[in-house]
Formats: structure tokens, C-alpha cells, sequence
């Protein structure tokens, strides 16, 4: 059996360290069920070991000693590995490029970037100032994941001083990200005042602090 706290790394610049591990494993499905009722009313569908998905599924009660187990019966280091690989040389033809236009929004960034892989949970999601965790599944989407993650990393302490809702915030970093990624335009759910927010994003970008604030003010005039 796999020892759960072994850590496999891997860093492709020094920006950016790949990994991943049962202990994270475990962490990631304990989190994700606590939030199993959120994801599905918002329309994300997060990924289980399948003993935890047949408990979910019946109601059952999950304890923490089935989803160590589960997460233990179902890690495989090779598997990992492979479908790490694609995932990183995907990212490092990017990852020059991203920096270079995430410079231009003039916001402080990170020295380094923590990219926990993960077979759990939802796509992608992130833990400031640094941490994200990608979903292997996102294949080969999962470079533009890294970078969709990262500018939340970027924007996050603008978005907590102006309490900017969910799907607005997705919205945001969607609109930032077809601005890299012209070759990749992507929207999900539409927010409240979706073509409002699009059009003072065209109009202030890449000034992203005067972008976040009038999102807010137009966020206020509507409650």
C-alpha cells in the first residue's frame, strides 16, 4: 500500500512546482464533500473515489475513514504520471506567454506556484496566495486551467475588498483569459448584468482595479 504521506514533485521552472500525493488526495475528497450540496446547485459536478460516489449517491454517511480508504485503494503513482506529462509540456509552451500578459494587468504575482494534481473534485479550483489543485480529467484543457487559476490567485484580494459574487468573479477572470487565450474564448454561467460587466471590461482593460470596482458599484445599483 501506498504510504500516504510520500509526496511526488516535479518542477518544470522555478515558477511553477507540480504535485501530488494520497495525504493531498484524502484532503481534497474531504473538502469536496463538505461542499457536495453547493457544487451540484451551482452546476458543477465534482469528481469521488467510487466507493464515496455510492455513498453520496444512497445518502449514505461518509466518514473520514472511507474516504482514506477509498483514496488509498484507487492511488496509482504510474497513473499519475502519466497523465501528468501531457499536462506539463502543454503548460510550459504557455507559461512564458501567460506570465508576460499577466504582468500587464499590473497586479503582484507569486515567486512560485503550488500545482496539486488531483483525480478529485471539480476541474480546478485555488487556495491563496499560491496553492491550486487541477483535475487530471481537464487533459488537455488543463494548461488553460493552470492559467485561469492563477488569475484568481491574482485578482482574489481585489475580489474579497469589493465582495465581487461568484459568478461575476468567473465572469471576470473568463473575459482576462479569452484576452490571453483569443484561440480559447470561454464564458460559463452568465452572471447578473453579464453584457454590463463585458462592456466595462472592453472598455477599462487592462486596468483591472478600476474594472473590479465599477463590477461592484454595478453589483450594489442592482441588489
Amino acid at each position: 500500500m501506498q504510504n500516504k504521506t510520500d509526496k511526488y514533485s516535479f518542477i518544470l521552472k522555478p515558477e511553477v512546482v507540480f504535485d501530488f500525493s494520497v495525504d493531498d488526495e484524502i484532503g481534497r475528497v474531504k473538502y469536496t464533500t463538505k461542499k457536495n450540496d453547493w457544487y451540484k446547485e451551482n452546476g458543477y459536478i465534482p469528481k469521488y473515489p467510487n466507493a464515496i460516489e455510492q455513498k453520496l449517491e444512497s445518502n449514505g454517511d461518509v466518514t473520514e475513514a472511507d474516504i482514506e480508504k477509498a483514496v488509498s485503494d484507487e492511488f496509482d503513482k504510474e497513473e499519475y504520471d502519466q497523465e501528468a506529462a501531457p499536462i506539463c509540456e502543454n503548460w510550459y509552451e504557455i507559461e512564458t506567454t501567460f506570465f508576460k500578459n499577466l504582468k500587464t494587468l499590473n497586479l503582484p504575482t507569486q515567486d512560485r506556484y503550488h500545482i496539486c494534481l488531483t483525480k478529485y473534485g471539480v476541474g480546478g479550483s485555488y487556495g491563496y496566495p499560491n496553492e491550486i489543485q487541477l483535475n487530471l480529467g481537464r487533459k488537455e484543457k488543463a494548461h488553460i486551467t493552470i492559467a485561469h487559476e492563477i488569475v484568481h490567485l491574482t485578482i482574489e484580494p481585489l475580489i474579497k475588498k469589493y465582495n465581487i459574487e461568484h459568478w461575476t468573479k468567473e465572469r471576470l477572470v473568463n473575459l482576462i483569459i479569452n484576452r490571453f487565450f483569443p484561440e480559447n474564448q470561454s464564458l460559463q454561467k452568465d452572471p447578473e448584468n453579464a453584457e454590463q460587466i463585458s462592456e466595462i471590461f472592453n472598455k477599462k482593460f487592462p486596468d483591472i482595479k478600476k474594472i473590479i470596482k465599477q463590477v461592484s458599484e454595478l453589483e450594489k445599483q442592482n441588489k
